[in-house]
């Protein structure tokens, strides 16, 4: 299975995932078969100074999941409509998340629900993304 997960740096298993999934530089997606992880820049690989872009850095791609840390109700109804199923983290480690995903331990995210348990952590609903989209997390790989 491939789950993606919003993060800061790429550590792979060793990350920590990002508490507001719209805004993190980066998605990890991990096949849980082969043990894989794939680093993917948090924006439009064509206008990478436009800022973050999470619907132009996942389409196209087969996700069986996504775990976040924190999501908003636009953001959760975009990944529903590109198939995406969105779960919530139970902690701040990867790893920890690859292994509750695997036993279905993890809750899904659903609109009923969203605004109390995806709301962004410890990030205010106006903010900015607080990274560069010039830097070396972004669409240069």
């Amino acid at each position: 299975m491939k789950v993606c997960f919003p993060v800061n740096t790429n550590q792979r298993l060793q990350s920590t995932i990002f508490g507001h999934f719209a805004s993190a530089p980066l998605f990890l997606e991990v096949d849980t078969d082969t043990g894989k992880v794939i680093s993917i820049p948090n924006c439009d690989r064509s206008d990478p100074d436009a800022g973050c872009n999470p619907f132009k850095a996942l389409a196209g791609r087969q996700l069986d999941g996504v775990v976040v840390g924190g999501v908003g109700d636009g953001m959760l109804q975009m990944l529903n409509s590109m198939g995406f199923r969105v779960f919530q983290a139970q902690t701040e480690n990867l790893q920890e998340n690859v292994e509750l995903f695997g036993k279905n331990a993890l809750t899904e995210i659903v609109m009923q629900n969203s605004a109390e348990a995806g709301r962004c952590a410890g990030v205010e609903d106006d903010h900015q993304c607080s990274h560069t989209h010039g830097d070396e997390h972004c669409c240069d790989h």
